[in-house]
């Protein structure tokens, strides 16, 4: 008797598991922009230098973008060109609208680099998975 009910709560056991697998992968699906952060100046940024690349919904002209995804790290010493990986859920994805990714690089909350273009991504004809941003001096 106690190798049946063993047996059979091996068994739930077993089907609970798969079911939350089931589950999950059917959840909402997950796609990812990745790319580097980089600037044409020859200088070196501080080692605590704060690195943020923010993908955005920029469909609307005149109101604050809505952040999808954003990534930020500190420089630790390292330089140019940084890596990032934006990951984003795919449903929250509308396809007549316009999205982009940017960039900033702050030391002590002063803003040193900055995107200065557009770089459209996911909905754009020319959309890219991997993209490269080039970053501007701010003064």
């Amino acid at each position: 008797m106690k190798k049946v009910i063993t047996v059979l709560l091996g068994l739930a056991a077993a089907l609970a598991v798969t079911a939350c697998s089931t589950i999950i992968q059917q959840d909402k699906g997950i796609d990812t922009v990745e790319g580097t952060v980089s600037y044409r100046e020859r200088i070196a940024i501080p080692a605590e230098a704060k690195v943020t690349v923010t993908l955005s919904d920029v469909s609307l002209m005149d109101v604050a973008a809505e952040v999808i995804s954003q990534q930020s790290f500190l420089a630790d010493g390292k330089q140019v060109p940084f890596s990032f990986q934006l990951d984003y859920e795919t449903d929250e994805i509308i396809a007549n609208h316009t999205y982009a990714v940017s960039a900033r690089i702050e030391v002590d909350g002063k803003l040193m680099f900055i995107t200065d273009t557009s770089n459209r991504v996911i909905t754009d004809p020319n959309k890219t998975e991997k993209i490269d941003l080039m970053l501007v001096k701010t003064h």
